[in-house]
């Protein structure tokens, strides 16, 4: 937050930034594969490498416990939901990520395989409440059809009965909660299926793309003289000080404590000690440390801070009303004021504007970008960046992707970090996309800095691309909509989350 400025955001020319090739275009096909495999890597990756041997566990079942949802334990069994999830979904992990770290693979594995269960069991609870029950008749028919028992293209009864009463017994089981889970989950989401023309309509919302010349004026840039001129306007805020206090509940107690402070009948610190309301009491009223503005914060009559300022080594300043009560303070040090030559300073004073100051750094930022702005439409953009030592970005194609929806290409560009918050801004994506090509724009203020755009070039989607959304569109929505049944019901106050030590102990061996 120091620094003045960014670095690799401006230069001594205008040469678009090629030092580096530039990477092919992601079309929205390549985009959504790239999120199906983000997805099976942070949501539903598992290995079989490192399964516990179960006979380690405490529990003589193989049974371990990483969490709680509503006073039901979410625990490991083999065989059970958690173990199913984890052992489905290993094969993903292992077909498609070997290659990564292998305890960053178990721990983002088991962590999804904790998620799934911690779903599944309040999903269940919900048809718990629901009085949603699966009859003995319809397990029996989800057991014919159990792959495991299949022979010939029939239900091979002796293979069943082979099981036994206790490994029947939790097939039974494992049937009957899949069933409740999968009756919540489709009702839940019943007629939420899209039509063709949906997805049609969606697919289309992909194109066309834009690609832009940008320049960017960051709010870091905001120039040092003028940091320097703010600070010494408001000394005051940038003095450093070394302070102790005493803080009392009403102004009548405060004075009194004030008294035996100022006539020494009691050392200030025992003072401190025995009737300061503050923070600071245990520390003997010791603040340390701290800038003006630090002080200033905590009066409720800003101005106060000049006294307290002025203050020499030793001295006591007046009674001030503080958000704690009525305060004084002590300065164990004589204050050392603002200095331009003070760079440690400055950079304290740049700190505060960027964090209580940034509109008079954006109205800054937004003059010099109109400035430059009316000056590239007069001349060209090239020209004016090359007479102000300021790059020009070229972007990528981007849609008109209101919130950076996963569905389509996102606004992400390295150069521009603030642009991809911005993508929910109707003014920014209005401004982008009705301009002429070749025709400069009036600055869009982002969070981080003002931008100038240019249109360079503007292309339809590939029609595979839209091809591959209409086809993919079921399925992604389908995982939206997971998404939204599981923040529906997953309360995360009825969750007694213990994995990380079960992870640590029984996963990683960590005693």
């Amino acid at each position: 937050m120091g620094d003045s400025r960014e670095t690799g955001t401006t230069r001594s020319d205008s040469r678009t930034k090629n030092t580096k090739p530039r990477p092919a275009h992601r079309s929205t096909r390549n985009t959504l594969l790239y999120i199906g495999s983000v997805i099976i890597l942070v949501l539903v990756v598992v290995t079989f490498v490192g399964v516990p041997a179960v006979g380690s566990f405490g529990d003589p079942a193989g049974r371990i416990v990483f969490g709680r949802y509503n006073g039901e334990e979410i625990a490991y069994r083999p065989g059970n939901y958690f173990a199913r999830q984890y052992e489905m979904i290993a094969q993903s992990l292992r077909d498609t990520h070997g290659e990564m770290d292998l305890e960053l693979q178990l721990r983002i594995a088991w962590r999804q395989a904790f998620n799934r269960a911690i779903m599944h069991t309040a999903l269940l609870q919900q048809g718990d409440r629901s009085n949603l029950r699966i009859s003995e008749a319809r397990v029996d028919e989800l057991i014919a059809r159990d792959p495991r028992f299949m022979q010939n293209g029939r239900f091979n009864a002796a293979a069943y009965r082979a099981l036994g009463n206790q490994e029947q017994f939790a097939l039974r089981t494992l049937h009957r909660e899949s069933e409740r889970f999968d009756l919540i989950v489709e009702d839940t989401l019943a007629g939420s299926r899209p039509s063709s023309r949906e997805a049609a309509f969606v697919a289309a919302m992909s194109g066309p793309e834009r690609s832009f010349r940008v320049v960017r004026f960051p709010f870091s840039a905001f120039p040092e003289d003028q940091v320097a001129r703010y600070a010494r306007d408001n000394r005051d805020l940038f003095t450093e000080l070394n302070l102790s206090v005493i803080t009392l509940a009403s102004r009548e107690e405060a004075q009194q404590v004030r008294a035996r402070a100022d006539q020494g009948t009691a050392p200030f610190e025992e003072l401190a000690r025995t009737y300061s309301r503050d923070l600071f009491a245990d520390q003997n009223g010791e603040i340390g440390r701290i800038w003006g503005y630090e002080v200033q914060q905590e009066l409720l009559n800003p101005p106060d801070l000049a006294e307290i300022t002025a203050l020499e080594e030793g001295e006591l300043s007046g009674l001030v009303e503080t958000t704690s009560g009525w305060s004084f303070y002590r300065a164990d040090q004589t204050p050392a004021p603002f200095s331009d030559d003070d760079q440690a300073t400055l950079r304290e004073a740049r700190d505060y504007m960027q964090m209580f100051e940034q509109g008079r750094i954006q109205d800054f930022v937004r003059d010099e970008a109109e400035t430059f702005a009316r000056a590239a439409r007069q001349g060209s953009l090239e020209e004016t960046a090359r007479g102000g030592g300021k790059e020009i970005i070229e972007t990528p194609f981007l849609p008109i992707n209101y919130g950076n929806l996963q569905l389509f290409t996102p606004w992400n560009v390295p150069e521009i970090p603030d642009l991809a918050e911005a993508a929910s801004r109707e003014d920014l994506l209005i401004t982008a996309f009705s301009l002429d090509e070749g025709t400069v724009s009036e600055p869009v203020m982002l969070r981080r800095s003002a931008i100038v755009l240019e249109l360079r070039e503007e292309r339809q989607v590939d029609p595979e691309d839209t091809t591959f959304l209409v086809n993919a569109y079921d399925m992604i929505l389908r995982q939206f909509q997971m998404d939204e049944v599981a923040s529906s019901y997953v309360k995360e106050e009825l969750l007694d989350d213990m994995f990380q030590a079960a992870f640590n102990r029984y996963v990683l061996g960590n005693r």
